[in-house]
């Protein structure tokens, strides 16, 4: 697993750590991840397709 840095507005973070908080997630590390994954699952086509078009270049 890679480590990253990102920034984060105040609000984002905040709102992160209440789900935190409320135990919806074990750490804000791990809703992050959650967040990246749906993101990533939502964007397969997109990602797959241009992986088509690379390997006819």
């Amino acid at each position: 697993m890679r480590k990253i840095s990102i920034r984060l507005t105040d609000q984002h973070y905040e709102m992160l750590e209440a789900l935190v908080t409320v135990g919806e997630y074990a750490s804000v590390s791990e809703a992050i991840r959650d967040a990246i994954r749906k993101l990533l699952a939502e964007k397969v086509e997109v990602i797959e397709r241009s992986q088509r078009m690379n390997s006819f270049v």
